[in-house]
C-alpha cells in the first residue's frame, strides 16, 4: 500500500512582510532617537562641566587675590579702567575692572577685554601694572611683556566668551580714609560665561557669583 504524503509549503505573505518591516523600522528609529538624545546629552554635559571648571577657576583666582589685597578704587568705571590700562592710541576696551595692590606694593588688575567696540566677545585678563603712587596713571609696557598679562578666559584661549563681569564693591568709597565708614570692604563678583560653539549642543552658559571680604585691615 502506498502512502501519500502531502507537503504544506508555508511562506510569509506580502502583508506580513510589510508589517514586519514596519515594526523593525519603528524599532530602529526608536533606538536611533534614544542614542542620538543620549549622545547629545553627553556632549552638552561635558561642555557644561568644562565651562564650569574654567569659570570657577577664574572666579576663585580673583576671589583669592581680592581677599589678600587692598582695593585701589571703590567705584571703578570703564572710563577709569581704560585711562589706566589701555595702551595709548589702542582701540582695545577694558569695560569692567578691579585694580588691587598687594602688600609688597605690586598693583594689578582683573579686567574684561574687547578688541574694539564692535567685538561681541569679551576676555578676562590678569594684568600686572606699574602705576604712580596716586594711581593717576600707569605704564602700559605690560602690553609687550608676556609675563605681565595672562588671559584667563577667552574665545581664542579656551573657547569661552565672557558675557558679563561685574565687581560690586561695598562700601563704594574708601572706608579707611578719615571720616570713612567703619566697614570692612566686600566685593561681590558676578560673572556670566558661555561657549559659542559650532555644535548647538555645546552652546551652554553659566552664571557664577561670590562675595569676598578683604582680609587687609587698616584700622
Amino acid at each position: 500500500m502506498k502512502k501519500n504524503f502531502i507537503h504544506h509549503n508555508e511562506a510569509f505573505t506580502l502583508i506580513e512582510i510589510l508589517i514586519s518591516l514596519s515594526i523593525f523600522s519603528l524599532l530602529v528609529f526608536a533606538v536611533s532617537t534614544i542614542y542620538i538624545a543620549f549622545n547629545n546629552t553627553q556632549i552638552r554635559t561635558a561642555a557644561s562641566q568644562q565651562l564650569l571648571n574654567d569659570s570657577q577657576y577664574t572666579i576663585e583666582l580673583m576671589a583669592r587675590e581680592i581677599r589678600k589685597s587692598s582695593i585701589v578704587n571703590y567705584s571703578p568705571d570703564p572710563a577709569w579702567c581704560n585711562s589706566l590700562i589701555r595702551p595709548a592710541a589702542a582701540t582695545t576696551l577694558f569695560d569692567d575692572c578691579i585694580i588691587l595692590e598687594r602688600e609688597d606694593g605690586q598693583s594689578f588688575a582683573f579686567t574684561t577685554y574687547r578688541a574694539d567696540s564692535s567685538s561681541l566677545y569679551m576676555d578676562i585678563f590678569y594684568i600686572l601694572l606699574d602705576c604712580t603712587d596716586d594711581y593717576s596713571s600707569c605704564d602700559d609696557t605690560w602690553k609687550n611683556d608676556a609675563k605681565a598679562a595672562d588671559k584667563l578666559l577667552g574665545t581664542s584661549f579656551n573657547g569661552i566668551s565672557v558675557d558679563s563681569l561685574d565687581f560690586i564693591i561695598s562700601p563704594s568709597s574708601d572706608p579707611f580714609v578719615v571720616g570713612g565708614v567703619d566697614q570692612q570692604p566686600k566685593v561681590t563678583i558676578k560673572m556670566t560665561t558661555s561657549y559659542a560653539a559650532a555644535n548647538v549642543m555645546e552652546n551652554v552658559s553659566h552664571n557664577l557669583q561670590t562675595t569676598i571680604s578683604s582680609r587687609v585691615y587698616r584700622r
